[in-house]
Parts: structure tokens; C-alpha cells; sequence
């Protein structure tokens, strides 16, 4: 399996429950291996507070998705299948009933949090009843924020 990353920018609502970004799966086929999480990191971007949180939402977003395609580190140019994505056209997921990690980010430039799983530790399936993964913001305030993906597939 090789390591892939994207990375992108999120300016969140000033309002509670705000979708910072969501990963979408590979979808399985032929030469696409299932995806797992490797890391997830979230920094600060404009030194406001903020609380961040990953988990499966209630319901997943619609419509088209403004995202970057994960890439390949050790072979720039080759596309991963992967995507992270920052908003649905239509409609975003909804909150998480459960977050599986929360952080809290200080409100300072840079400061941020990286989440790590070991291989085989957080496996993503793309079948079609899942729902995708959402880093949400649970604080209630207007937050820029860098946010990466890094996965194997």
C-alpha cells in the first residue's frame, strides 16, 4: 500500500456544528486497494479558539463536493482515490451523535492537533449504506483552519 495526503483550507461559520471537512472513501474496484487513515491534523489559521471533533454523521451530505484528491508522496503525479472534502453543494452531514476524538485548539496561529492510527487501525469502507467520516467544528465561532489527510491505499 502506498501513502497518500491532501490537504486544504476551511473558514467555518460562526455557528455551532460546522462540517470542517469530510473523507470520502475510495470506492473499491479493480486495482483500488481499501483505504485506511494514517493521520489527520488540524491547525489554526486566524489565532481563534475552537473545538474539533471526527466521527460518523447522522446523515451524509448531498450533492456535488468541493474536495482535493488525495496524492501520492513517494510518486507526485500519481492520483490517489480519495477524497477530502470541505462542503456539499446541497447539503452538508449532520453533527456526529458520537465523536471518536475531540481536541480542543488553542487560539494561537499554528497551534493545532494530529490524530495517528497505526496500520490496520482505521480502516474506511466506501459501501454505499457507511456513512464518511466528518472533522467537525463543535465551538461556535467564524474559524480559518488547515486541515490534511493522510492515508494508505
Amino acid at each position: 500500500m502506498a501513502i497518500f495526503e491532501a490537504g486544504a483550507t476551511k473558514t467555518t461559520a460562526a455557528t455551532p456544528g460546522t462540517i470542517i471537512a469530510v473523507i470520502v472513501p475510495a470506492t473499491l474496484g479493480s486495482g483500488v486497494a481499501p483505504p485506511e487513515v494514517r493521520e489527520i491534523g488540524v491547525f489554526n489559521v486566524t489565532g481563534i479558539a475552537c473545538e474539533v471533533g471526527i466521527g460518523i454523521p447522522a446523515a451524509a451530505g448531498t450533492g456535488a463536493l468541493t474536495s482535493v484528491t488525495v496524492q501520492d508522496i513517494s510518486n507526485f503525479g500519481r492520483t490517489g482515490h480519495t477524497l477530502l472534502g470541505t462542503s456539499y453543494a446541497t447539503t452538508n452531514p449532520t453533527a456526529p451523535t458520537v465523536f471518536f476524538r475531540r481536541a480542543e485548539i488553542q487560539a494561537v496561529v499554528g497551534a493545532g492537533i494530529i490524530w495517528t492510527w497505526a496500520p490496520g487501525e482505521w480502516p474506511l469502507w466506501a459501501g454505499a449504506t457507511v456513512s464518511t467520516p466528518v472533522i467537525w467544528q463543535i465551538s461556535a465561532l467564524a474559524v480559518g483552519l488547515d486541515i490534511y489527510l493522510k492515508c494508505s491505499e
